[in-house]
C-alpha cells in the first residue's frame, strides 16, 4: 500500500498523540467523587519551583470578565465554559455591581443597633491610636460586639473601617448606593448632575464621578477547546449573549462526543470536535447556574430549581421545585439497590428519582458543596451550623442518619471526599479525616483552605490553599494526614484543579495551565 505524505504524517500525528482517557469530563470527575479513575502515580518530591509546566494557554477572562468556572478534560482536548465579557466605550454611565465593588462600597448586614455603635466608635476613634494598638482595639471590639458567626462573616469590613477612620464612606452612602445600583446614566453630565443632588460631600462625589468608567460591557457565551499537548485553542465557540459578571462560573460536562454548558442564560450543545452549535435552550433565570452533570441520555443542572434536559435535542424531561438555588451542583448516588441524583438545596439536601424527578427523599443539608456518594453512603457538607458534616445511609428503599458533625465556619462550599472508608474535609478552614461509620474524627487541623473543592489520585489529596495561592499534597492516610508538598501556583481562587492523566489542569486568573505530576501510561 502506498501512503502520500500527507497520510504518513497523519498516522505519525495519531500514534505519537498520546491519549489521556476521559478522566475527567465534568464537575468532579467522571464519578462526580473527585477522583483519578485511573491509575496515576504522582511525583512525591517537587523541584523547588514546584511541578514542571508543560504549557499555558492564550489569555481567558475570569472573575468580573469570565466567572469562576472550572476546567474538564477528553481524550485530547481541555474545555472551559464562560460568559467572556469585554468593555466597549459608551456615553451612558452606569453604577454596577462591579463599579460598587472597586469603590469599596459594600453593605454590612448587621442588626441597626450594632452598625449605629461601630459608626459611633469609628468617628470617635483618636488618630493616634496606630499599630498593634489600633489592631489590639479592633480585635477587642469584634469580641465585645458580634457573635462568633458575625465576626466570621464581616468582623474584616469592620476592622477595615476602623483602619480608614473618618475615611470610610458612611453608612447613608453606601447603603444609597445600592438603592441605586445598575442605574443608567444618558451621559457623565447626568450623573455629574445626580451627585450634585445627593448630600455626599465634595470627596465623595468626585471618587464617584471618576469612579464609574466611560465603558460598558458587552458578553457572548463562549466554550474554548485547548489541545492537551499543547494549550493551543483548537476551536471556540461564541454566542451572542448577556453580561453577567462574575456569577456565571458554571463548570461544563462532555458525555458522548459532545460538550453541555451553560450561558449567561442559556443552556446549549456543542459537537466537541468542531466546536459546532447543536441545541440551545433558554434557562428560567440568568446570571448563575451550577455546574451540569450528565447521566445516562440527560444532563442535569440546578437553575432556579433542579432541571434534566434530553442530551439529544435539548428536551426539557422533568424538573424538581423541591431543588431551590443557583449555586449547588448535583451529583449521582449509585446505592446498591437503585440510583438517585442528589443536590444541596438551600436549606435541605434532595434525593430524587432520575427517571421522573421526583423527590424521594429530603433531609438535612443545603448549601453549595456537592455531596458524595459510596456504594449505600452519601456524605453532605451542609451549610447549617447544626448540620455541618453528616453521613447518610441508604438502608431497604429508606436513607437514615448514621452521624453528624456540628460546626461553625464562614464557608461551607467545599465539596467532601471518600477514600478507603474515611471522608475528608479540605475546605471551611480546616482539614478533617472522619471515619465513614462511626463518624469519629481522626484527625482535625486547622489550615486555609476555602471554597475551592479538592481532587484524589495515588493516594494522595491535592487541594489549594489560601484563595488559591499554594498548592498542598496531603497524604491521605488517616495514620499520617500531613502535608507532603507545597508549590506557589497563583491558582484563580473559588476554582477547582482538574487531572487528565497525570497532568493537572488548572484556571488562573487571565490564563489555563497544565502541570506535570508524575506518570501516566494509557491503557
Amino acid at each position: 500500500m502506498v501512503h502520500t505524505t500527507n497520510q504518513i504524517m497523519l498516522i505519525l500525528l495519531i500514534v505519537s498523540s498520546p491519549c489521556y482517557g476521559e478522566t475527567w469530563n465534568q464537575w468532579r470527575g467522571t464519578e462526580r467523587n473527585g477522583q483519578a479513575q485511573v491509575k496515576i502515580q504522582l511525583h512525591n518530591q517537587w523541584p523547588k519551583e514546584g511541578p514542571a509546566l508543560l504549557w499555558e494557554s492564550d489569555e481567558i477572562p475570569s472573575q468580573d470578565y469570565g466567572g469562576f468556572g472550572s476546567i474538564i478534560a477528553g481524550k485530547k482536548n481541555a474545555y472551559i465554559s464562560l460568559v467572556w465579557h469585554k468593555d466597549v466605550p459608551t456615553q451612558t454611565r452606569t453604577i454596577s455591581d462591579l463599579v460598587l465593588r472597586k469603590l469599596g462600597v459594600r453593605k454590612i448586614n448587621l442588626p441597626p443597633e450594632i452598625i449605629n455603635k461601630a459608626e459611633a466608635d469609628r468617628l470617635s476613634l483618636s488618630p493616634r491610636l496606630r499599630g498593634t494598638k489600633l489592631q489590639d482595639w479592633i480585635d477587642h471590639w469584634i469580641q465585645k460586639n458580634l457573635s462568633i458567626k458575625q465576626a466570621m462573616s464581616l468582623g474584616d469590613l469592620l476592622a477595615s473601617r476602623f483602619k480608614k477612620g473618618k475615611l470610610a464612606l458612611p453608612i447613608s452612602t453606601i447603603n444609597r448606593m445600592h438603592e441605586i445600583k445598575n442605574k443608567v446614566f444618558p451621559s457623565q453630565n447626568a450623573l455629574d448632575q445626580w451627585l450634585d443632588k445627593e448630600n455626599f460631600g465634595d470627596e465623595i462625589k468626585e471618587k464617584i464621578s471618576q469612579g464609574v468608567p466611560p465603558t460598558k460591557q458587552v458578553a457572548e457565551d463562549v466554550v474554548v477547546a485547548l489541545d492537551l499537548n499543547t494549550g493551543t485553542v483548537v476551536w471556540k465557540t461564541s454566542l451572542e449573549s448577556l453580561p453577567t459578571g462574575r456569577k456565571s462560573s458554571s463548570t461544563p460536562c462532555l458525555s458522548n462526543g459532545k460538550i453541555y454548558a451553560v450561558g449567561s442564560e442559556r443552556i446549549y450543545c456543542i459537537d466537541s470536535n468542531t466546536g459546532k452549535l447543536i441545541w440551545d435552550q433558554k434557562l428560567p433565570t440568568t446570571e448563575i447556574a451550577s455546574s451540569i452533570l450528565s447521566f445516562k441520555k440527560s444532563v442535569i443542572v440546578l437553575a432556579g430549581n433542579l432541571r434534566a434536559y434530553d442530551q439529544k435535542n435539548g428536551k426539557l424531561l422533568w424538573e424538581n421545585n423541591s431543588v431551590k438555588g443557583k449555586t449547588a451542583s448535583p451529583s449521582i448516588w449509585k446505592t446498591n439497590e437503585q440510583e438517585f441524583i442528589v443536590c444541596n438545596s438551600s436549606k435541605t439536601v434532595v434525593v430524587i428519582n432520575p427517571d421522573n424527578g421526583k423527590t424521594f427523599w429530603e433531609g438535612a443539608g443545603g448549601g453549595s458543596s456537592t455531596p458524595v456518594c459510596e456504594k449505600d453512603l452519601m456524605i453532605v457538607h451542609g451549610k447549617q451550623e447544626d448540620v455541618g458534616l453528616i453521613a447518610y445511609k441508604f438502608t431497604t428503599n429508606e436513607i437514615i442518619e448514621l452521624w453528624r458533625i456540628p460546626k461553625l465556619t464562614r464557608r461551607t462550599d467545599s465539596s467532601p471526599l471518600i477514600k478507603d472508608g474515611f471522608a475528608y474535609l479540605i475546605g471551611a478552614g480546616m482539614r478533617m479525616c472522619v471515619n465513614l461509620q462511626s463518624g469519629k474524627i481522626i484527625r482535625k487541623v486547622t489550615a486555609k483552605h476555602d471554597i475551592s473543592s479538592p481532587i484524589l489520585a495515588d493516594g494522595k489529596i491535592l487541594a489549594y490553599e489560601i484563595n488559591g495561592s499554594f498548592l498542598k499534597m496531603i497524604d491521605c492516610d488517616p495514620n499520617h494526614f500531613e502535608e507532603i508538598q507545597k508549590a506557589k501556583i497563583n491558582a484563580l481562587k473559588c476554582t477547582s484543579p482538574s487531572l487528565a492523566g497525570s497532568k493537572l489542569l488548572i484556571r488562573k486568573e487571565k490564563k489555563i495551565v497544565c502541570l506535570e505530576l508524575g506518570n501516566f501510561n494509557s491503557p
